[in-house]
């Protein structure tokens, strides 16, 4: 199958006062044409570290020291800023968790959505102003023309979060990428947002990367799910397949924290103990083994994604054995 993106062997590194710490350690993965691909996690996973490197948009700490991202047969990470500008916010959009940290409080949403028309598809005023007032009216804005001369603090969270979708997709982007866009809201919100992700996807074709910490959100919109831990990818799967078949510990550990309708009332929800280690730059092993309830000696050795089953891919040896199989 073509990739409308493709990432191999990408790694991160962060410099700090402290020392260099790896933050995404030679992960690789692709996203098909209108495909929505989720990234689930921890926070502190990787995960939107992973994105903002795609969109060539780490802090100043950061940097990629290894690794391709391959869009429309180009590599992002080999592109000058100025070839970026031309890509973000045209072929590649984002939208992120604080939509009100992510637009310009002093500016109208008409002036912020008509600037971002006009350097990418429509330089004259008038058409660009029709056509950020046509995008704010698909995301269900109900009063386009006076949102148009808003600021941002005039609106709702979710509000807000439907501008940001209407100011991504008004440049026509082939590849959304959602990073967790709904944390905050209300459970209605929630499905409202991603309702409207979906319903635009359908109608534009484009490809959407969902990252979330949330589970069930994912489950409900994404097609191809990619779990990850301590800066790699531990579990690939088909959606359906990953959340029936699960074949990393982490991932199970992670589904039995999610609580679900049909439990028994006196049922306590699985906690994962401790935490996602800060700086894994040394660990050989697999790096859930100090948290997992799994863990042998053959875990302290280094762990690889292998195929369990035709697309499910894994990275853990007792799973490859067939020692978790049900």
């Amino acid at each position: 199958m073509d990739s409308l993106l493709d990432v191999s062997d990408l790694q991160v590194r962060f410099r700090s006062d402290f020392g260099d710490r790896i933050v995404t350690d030679h992960i690789s993965f692709h996203v098909a044409p209108g495909e929505i691909l989720g990234i689930a996690g921890e926070s502190g996973s990787g995960k939107s570290v992973t994105s903002l490197s795609v969109m060539g948009l780490l802090p100043k700490n950061g940097s990629v020291i290894s690794g391709k991202a391959m869009f429309d047969g180009k590599d992002l990470f080999a592109m000058s800023d100025k070839e970026l500008d031309q890509i973000r916010g045209k072929d590649i959009c984002m939208i992120y968790q604080d939509a009100l940290a992510s637009l310009d409080p002093v500016f109208t949403i008409g002036s912020q959505m008509s600037e971002a028309i006009r350097h990418h598809v429509e330089p004259d005023k008038k058409k660009a102003k029709q056509i950020a007032l046509e995008w704010l009216d698909k995301v269900g804005i109900p009063d386009p023309a006076d949102a148009y001369r808003s600021y941002p603090y005039e609106f709702s969270g979710g509000m807000r979060q439907r501008v940001m979708i209407a100011m991504g997709l008004s440049c026509h982007p082939r590849l959304l990428i959602a990073d967790e866009p709904t944390t905050a809201l209300d459970v209605t919100i929630q499905a409202q947002i991603m309702k409207i992700i979906r319903d635009l996807r359908s109608k534009l074709g484009m490809s959407v990367i969902l990252i979330s910490h949330d589970l069930g959100l994912i489950a409900q919109n994404a097609d191809r799910v990619m779990v990850m831990y301590a800066g790699q990818f531990v579990e690939i799967a088909d959606v359906r397949e990953l959340y029936h078949h699960p074949q990393h510990p982490y991932t199970r550990a992670l589904l039995a924290s999610v609580p679900d309708i049909h439990d028994q009332q006196d049922r306590q929800l699985y906690s994962i103990p401790g935490s996602v280690p800060q700086d894994y730059t040394s660990m050989t092993g697999c790096r859930f083994a100090s948290r997992c309830a799994f863990a042998t000696e053959a875990c302290k050795a280094k762990q690889s994604l292998f195929e369990k089953t035709p697309g499910h891919w894994a990275a853990c040896i007792r799973s490859q054995r067939g020692e978790l199989d049900e």
